[in-house]
């Protein structure tokens, strides 16, 4: 049940990175999403990239650190489930798989396995 919950955040962590993206779309042009993805402004795939990496990173790392004894396997999980909704809202939008995607995802897995590499040094030394 706890590796489930871990996966269940990393699509918590895909779905907070949705928002920032959202709420800078509205405050840059006044709507949250255009009416045709290829009109999305240049930030939007480095905030993409950074956020979704923040965020998975931080969650991760949250869920790791309750569960010390499968860190390692909890972190990647958080980041398999951000990686999950990004791939089906990506795809589900009709949008190519392009390298900004995957290179978001390879962020998203390495941010999953530093959270919980640190946890993983953090409780041996303890």
């Amino acid at each position: 049940m706890r590796l489930a919950a871990s996966f269940l955040f990393g699509l918590l962590a895909e779905l907070a990175t949705g928002l920032v993206i959202g709420g800078g779309m509205y405050f840059t042009t006044g709507r949250a999403m255009p009416p045709n993805p290829a009109n999305l402004p240049s930030w939007v795939p480095v905030v993409a990239i950074l956020a979704g990496s923040v965020f998975t990173f931080v969650i991760a790392y949250w869920r790791a650190s309750r569960n010390t004894d499968r860190a390692m396997a909890h972190a990647l999980l958080v980041a398999a489930g951000a990686i999950g909704l990004h791939l089906l809202t990506t795809m589900g939008d009709g949008q190519s798989l392009t390298i900004i995607p995957i290179i978001a995802d390879v962020m998203k897995l390495g941010a999953g396995a530093m959270a919980g590499e640190v946890v993983r040094r953090r409780s041996h030394t303890h």
